[in-house]
């Protein structure tokens, strides 16, 4: 049984499919999305306000060119900040083995390098951690943040790391 994993409005490899759910997609919850997004924008708006401060100081605001300038970093800033919201992080188990997207980073692991599937607890924050091949590898999710930067709690962190360990325990070689 997969639990609640929340997945985007939309998004159609968010659910259990083929045969008995043979694979399973954990994404950040509604509420961890909406603080992911409220942070990107907040850091966009932080470095728009650097560059105001930048054209000011350097006398080129009052330029015709420094308000396109102000414009300019305002769309670029946009952009950026609309397409790392559109690149959420993703976990999928399926009986190859467990794979992670995050930004623009990759990970494939298959079930028979893996040796451990473990939480690392740093004060508040939990995040899952991938022990393989003599590595070890932190999930992108789930998680539960313990920062005011974090993307916030996760109720069902220790359901979805029980999942993980199932489908580990269910696919690994005896």
């Amino acid at each position: 049984m997969m639990p609640a994993t929340e997945p985007p409005a939309g998004d159609p490899s968010a659910a259990p499919s083929g045969p008995a759910g043979a694979t399973a997609v954990i994404h950040l919850t509604a509420a961890q999305r909406r603080r992911f997004r409220v942070g990107l924008g907040a850091v966009a708006l932080i470095v728009w306000s650097l560059g105001v401060v930048r054209l000011v100081v350097t006398g080129r605001v009052t330029a015709s060119s420094g308000a396109l300038g102000l414009v300019g970093l305002a769309l670029a800033l946009g952009a950026a900040a609309a397409a790392a919201g559109r690149v959420l992080p993703v976990v999928v188990a399926d009986g190859a083995g467990i794979r992670a997207r995050w930004a623009f980073r990759r990970l494939a692991v298959p079930w028979s390098a893996v040796t451990e599937i473990s939480v690392r607890e740093r004060g508040m924050a939990r995040r899952v951690v991938l022990h393989h091949d003599g590595r070890r590898s932190v999930l992108p999710v789930p998680l539960t943040g313990g920062s005011i930067l974090s993307p916030g709690v996760d109720p069902a962190l220790d359901e979805k790391v029980a999942l993980l360990c199932q489908w580990w325990q269910g696919h690994s070689a005896p």
